[in-house]
Order: structure tokens, then sequence, then C-alpha cells
């Protein structure tokens, strides 16, 4: 009797560990990182596609777009000049890397030159044919580019920590407007720190995103006297204050990285890319006055333009989750929102595993929204896509956070403290989300325990002391 009591027993065992072996096989499936180099979209779904999640918008990829003889650079801005020709900013041969610059944000390399290629270039939207090009030993890490209704061209550089402004007709080597310190980093209002972008109202008063560092925008006079400035630094690697626990407030930026103007409601709207949210602000005095996240996004988002049509929509694009623990749940792709309902309404991405995003960077957006270009660090491409169906109601997308302060404030102390209204939902997002991993994990090995001791307590039921031993020992022995 003693001698099938441990036979049982050990079958009995063997079960026990074979679930417990399966369940950690499961976890360990579910949760490989991502592998290296492969693209975000890829990674999730092992394809993607041009139709977007909730019907509302749909765009088809144009992979013939545009007609190259070289090979870019990392491609960091895409805009659309008045004629509707698409104007891409590159870096050439030039790489950000770990050691492009030092602690106190100098570029390393000014020795080295600027890029010898040009390194700004036109195609015509329909065709992709090359029209023009420029900007060769000129640029050393080109960043945001941004075309005004004047067809003025604005451009920032992070490594000469500058902005210029460029009058085609006037030269293409010889800006008509120089703001920043050339290779001087730093954070008064004629200084800049690596700048991200540059944003133009209708008067020529200006906006610059300042940028990696400063994590400020600055609104300057057309003729470039500063105005005003506001923002904060929030970004977790750089700042140097603790802003305690929970989402943070608006009014602080990790990495504002692009701008947007709404001019039928004079707002600025701004890319907070580290937060994964758009801020709008009147343009008047740059109070808050909304701002738009979602979960669908994701924490990081790269950037926003606006268009009138629809009611008014703001397109964005994210990119790759910095997630070291679990799987990026959230796939790299466009998104477009409403701005009345902050729905998000549409998505957009390649139909090519092949072309699928990866880091992209920047997008612009034709006015009636037929057109969308999205510009991409790696690998160096612009992608085109274009509108095949019209807007139709869905009844199914969930609603994103859209925090909204109408009233205007003349103060120009736009340093805010916590506890405002408008806080970011991204960061609280992403907090329910790892909870919601933990509890899953910590619910299920509850249950495979129990599971394993109800099995080890019936085949042990009628035995003796002495054939538990056994068991006890063989647990101890697998340690």
């Amino acid at each position: 009797m003693g001698t099938k009591h441990r036979k049982n027993l050990s079958h009995r065992h063997k079960v026990a560990l074979f679930l417990g072996d399966l369940w950690i096989l499961v976890v360990l499936l579910t949760h490989t990182p991502p592998a290296e180099g492969r693209p975000q979209a890829a990674q999730n779904n092992g394809t993607s596609s041009s139709v977007p999640r909730f019907g509302a918008h749909e765009y088809a990829y144009v992979s013939s777009w545009p007609i190259l003889d070289r090979t870019l650079g990392s491609v960091t801005a895409v805009a659309i000049d008045g004629a509707g020709n698409v104007v891409i900013f590159h870096r050439g041969s030039h790489v950000w890397s770990l050691e492009t610059f030092d602690q106190k944000d100098v570029y390393q390399d000014a020795a080295g030159g600027p890029i010898a290629n040009h390194t700004v270039l036109k195609f015509t939207h329909d065709t992709g044919s090359l029209l023009q090009e420029w900007g060769a030993n000129l640029f050393y890490m080109p960043h945001g580019l941004t075309i005004d209704h004047e067809q003025n061209y604005w451009l920032t550089d992070v490594a000469l920590h500058q902005v210029f402004k460029f009058d085609l007709n006037h030269s293409t080597t010889e800006p008509v407007l120089t703001l920043g310190t050339r290779f001087e980093p730093g954070n008064d209002m004629y200084h800049y720190c690596k700048p991200t972008a540059v944003a133009v109202l209708k008067s020529g008063e200006f906006f610059v995103a300042d940028g990696y560092c400063n994590g400020r925008i600055v609104k300057y006079s057309p003729e470039g006297v500063p105005i005003l400035a506001w923002g904060r630094n929030s970004f977790v690697l750089t700042r140097t204050f603790d802003l305690g626990p929970g989402p943070v407030p608006v009014n602080f930026f990790a990495v504002p990285h692009a701008l947007t103007v709404v001019p039928d409601r004079d707002l600025l709207c701004v890319a907070d890319r580290e937060q994964g949210r758009v801020q709008c602000f009147h343009t008047g005095n740059a109070t808050f006055h909304s701002q738009y996240s979602s979960p669908e996004m994701g924490s990081r988002l790269f950037s926003v333009k606006y268009i009138s049509s629809d009611g008014g929509l703001l397109y964005t694009i994210n990119g790759p989750e910095l997630n070291l623990v679990f799987n990026s749940v959230v796939p790299v792709g466009g998104f477009i929102l409403e701005m009345d309902s902050g729905k998000v309404v549409g998505r957009f991405q390649p139909n090519n595993p092949r072309h699928a995003f990866s880091n992209p960077h920047e997008l612009a957006v034709l006015d009636d929204g037929s057109e969308v270009y999205v510009a991409e660090l790696n690998p160096q491409m612009v992608h085109k896509f274009r509108l095949v169906s019209a807007p139709r109601p869905s009844a199914t997308t969930p609603r994103p956070t859209v925090a909204r302060n109408e009233g205007e404030n003349t103060s120009k102390d736009h340093y805010y403290a916590g506890g405002q209204p408008g806080m970011s939902s991204a960061l609280t997002a992403g907090s329910i989300g790892i909870f919601s991993i933990v509890s899953t994990l910590i619910v299920t090995s509850l249950l495979v325990i129990l599971m394993a001791r109800v099995i080890c307590v019936r085949s042990g039921q009628g035995a003796s002391r002495t054939d538990e031993m056994p068991l006890r020992n063989m647990a101890v022995d697998e340690g």
C-alpha cells in the first residue's frame, strides 16, 4: 500500500511540476524583448495595414514615391510649400550618437565640418521628381523645417544651437535671420540648447521650440525680438528638479519636439515627445488651452500637424516605446484626432512590412488632408500616404484625455506648479498597464500554486507520515 501511494504521489507531483514549468514557459514566451533592429510595426503584428483601426479615414501607402538617385541621411523633417511641393531636411553622412554632445551639450565634431551634401531637397508631390536642392556646407545636425505663408524656410540645427530663416528669392546660402549663438548652448532669450522646431503666425510673429535641454517655447516678434517664454524641462533624464509622483502638470515639456499653428482657434500646439501628449496654448499670451493624449498613441509622440478639414483635425506620429521590461503593446504609426472631441478617428501606416515605421520623426499634411508625408530617421526615407475614402462616423473609438482651460490670463509667468488641470494621462496609462500585467502574473501564479497543492494533498490522503516525507525531500531537491 505504501509503495502504491508513493508511486501515485510521485506521478501527481510530476503533474504539479509540469504545470509550474508550463506557466514559466508562457511567461517567457509572452514577454520576450523585441527583436533588435526589427521595425516596430512588424514586431507587434507581423504585418501593417493602410486601413485605420477605427475606419474614419483610410489612407493608401504610395511606395513608389519619391524618385531618388542618391542615398539620404536621416530624414529629420518634411514640409509642404505653397505650391504643394514636398520639401525634406536630412543629415547626410552625419549621425547623432551618444558621443555627439558632451555633458554640457556642446557639439563634439565641429572640426569635422558641415555636411558636404545638399541637405534640403524639394520634390513634386505627385510624381516625386526632384525640383531643387540646396543646403550643402551649411548644417551640422539638421532637425526642424517649417515653410511659412510667405514661403520663407525656417530650419533648426541642434549642433549649432541655432535657428535660421531663409528667403530663397534672396539666397540659399545666406539666411535673412539667424537666432542663437553658433555652437554655444544656453538658456537666455538669445541662446538655445538644441532647438527643435519653428511655427509662424500670419502676423509674422513666430515660436521656437527649445528643445532638448531647456524644455520651453519662446515667442518672437517678426524681427526676431523676444516677447515671452514659457515651459520647463520635465524630461526625467535631464531635469534639475523633482516633480514628485503622479502625472506631469501642463506647461512642462519633456522635449517639445514639433509645433503646429491652429489659426482658426488662435492656438499653438506642441508635440510633448517624451510625455506622449499634445499641449495647446493661446498664441496671444501663451496660456494653456487643452491637451490630447491616448493609450492608443503610447508614451512617445514625435510630431503634430493641424488641418481645418472636418471641423479641425490633429495628425500625430508616435515613436517606439522605451520599455526595457515588457514588450511594447503600442505599434508605431500615425493617428488622426478630432480636435473638438479628442477621439482618434483614423490611423495610417505602411501596408508593406518591408516599409513599416521604425523611427518616424516628423510629418506633413496637405491642407485638405488628401496626402500625408512622414520623415523617418532610420531607415532613411520619406513615406507618402494618399487619402482613399471620405470621413465616416465611428462609435467604437475610445476617448482620449482632452483637458481644457478656456480662460485667458495676461500673466507672463507661465511656470505652473502641480495640481493644474489637464495632466497627462500617458504616464498614468503606462502605470496602469504595468500594474495590470503584474497583477495578472501574481493571480495566475497563485492559481497554479493552489492547483499544485490540491493535487499533492489529494494524492497524499490516507498515506502515512513516512509516505509524505519523500515529497518534502523531493520539493527541496528540486529547489
